[in-house]
């Protein structure tokens, strides 16, 4: 009997993603610590009156105890931890949150240790729960995913050569995961141009501590030419279209044109302020 299997499990877990069973049931992705991605079936969490529904939503950090089965383990109790009210009520912070776990889930293996994997996904949804700027929990979090998986781009010295290439000459190929040096150009026909502005941020997130990117400034500009970047390389990387990629830059598009509104209404009220005292 002491050799058999334990029949149940309980662990922590972050929901990454979640689709319809049947009527009333759902599969869950979780990204666990210790058995890392995995996909169980949560019975009877569509009907109106089930326990587990409100514990199981994407982006929950929870304690959960699943039983095993012979080809999904089912989820037994459920019990949010976290569940990052913040992240909910503000467009662009969540669309952040959803690319997060679906860099998670196209990054990580199934029933493998995810133990440094699992931290990263926490700690990027709580800075962004907390109000930490968008564009630096997201960027540190690619970079130090790419680090994790065995993916670490070379945004400083040449692919080719190893020498180090200055900003203001530097090509970038997505799929070789790098910058090309002028040299080494003939090399590598598909190198793209890439914004030097752009490649010296990158450059510091990737070897500054956390706090400390977190002091560069970034314009609306800035932060899309950097956006589009790592969205480029991730998509190469995963080899696959990302989803929620659309929907952040859908929701950046939408804040910016708001604010650009907005200060443009203010103007206008100054204006007018401005000629009735004349």
């Amino acid at each position: 009997m002491s050799g058999r299997a334990p029949r149940v499990t309980k662990t922590e877990a972050i929901v990454i993603r979640q689709r319809r069973l049947g009527d009333a049931d759902r599969i869950v992705t979780l990204l666990t610590p210790l058995r890392g991605k995995v996909d169980v079936v949560a019975k009877g969490v569509l009907r109106s009156k089930s326990r587990l529904a409100g514990h199981l939503e994407p982006l929950t950090h929870v304690e959960i105890v699943l039983a095993h089965g012979r080809s999904l383990d089912v989820v037994t109790q459920a019990q949010a931890v976290e569940s990052f009210p913040a992240l909910r009520g503000d467009l662009d912070r969540l669309s952040a949150a959803l690319y997060l776990a679906e860099l998670a889930d196209r990054f990580t293996v199934e029933h493998a240790d995810a133990t440094g994997l699992f931290a990263l996904l926490h700690a990027a949804l709580v800075r962004l729960d907390r109000g930490d700027g968008q564009q630096v929990v997201t960027r540190m979090y690619e970079l130090a995913l790419l680090e994790a998986t065995g993916f670490r781009p070379e945004w400083t010295r040449c692919l080719g050569c190893g020498v180090e290439v200055p900003a203001d000459e530097a090509r970038w190929s997505p799929l070789e995961g790098g910058v090309i040096g002028v040299e080494c150009g003939a090399r590598y026909p598909g190198a793209l141009p890439i914004d030097a502005t752009a490649l010296r941020v990158l450059r510091a997130y990737q070897s500054l501590p956390y706090e400390e990117a977190g002091r560069v400034r970034l314009t609306d500009d800035l932060a899309a030419r950097l956006e589009q970047i790592m969205h480029s390389l991730m998509r190469a990387v995963a080899e696959r279209e990302l989803k929620s990629a659309a929907f952040v830059s859908a929701a950046r598009h939408a804040r910016v044109a708001e604010e650009t509104a907005t200060a443009g209404l203010d103007e206008i009220r100054d204006d007018e302020c401005a000629e009735a005292e004349d």
